[in-house]
């Protein structure tokens, strides 16, 4: 955990110094050490740190989505979970009904439904809430 900060911190950060055994930036120092064994244990180098930067920027998005879409997520039925699962993995409405033993104008209702829901707008939209509630995970 105190390696996370630690990164957080360079990433406020535009320049890095190192100096005497210690990283400069700005006005802190960081020690050496910590720097470079948190890059170490990930196998990365200091040519890395703009990666972990852009890497840093998409976590905090990805955070931010899901803290604002979270009762929107969590509103739909078990039913609709379902079919959004079944959605993602690139399932048709016919197939989905075939799985679930349902009719495909119960399908596209719950889809429907779905897409009121979480204001969906084109397909991106529900990866991105595929991806911020790890729904691919759970398949």
């Amino acid at each position: 955990m105190i390696y996370a900060m630690e990164v957080k911190k360079l990433y406020e950060y535009n320049e890095l110094k190192s100096i005497d055994n210690k990283y400069q930036i700005s006005d802190k120092e960081i020690p050496i050490n910590l720097i470079e064994d948190f890059l170490r244990f990930y196998n990365l180098g200091l040519q890395d740190l703009s990666y972990l930067k852009k890497f840093s920027k998409n976590l905090q998005e990805e955070k931010r989505f899901k803290k604002l879409n979270k009762a929107k997520f969590y509103s739909l039925t078990k039913k609709e979970s379902q079919i959004f699962e079944l959605v993602v993995l690139g399932k048709s409405t016919k197939e989905i009904a075939t799985q679930l033993f349902i009719e495909p104008t119960t399908v596209s209702t719950h889809r429907k439904n779905i897409k009121q829901k979480l204001e969906l707008e084109s397909i991106f939209d529900l990866y991105k809430y595929a991806n911020a509630f790890n729904v691919l995970d759970k398949i």
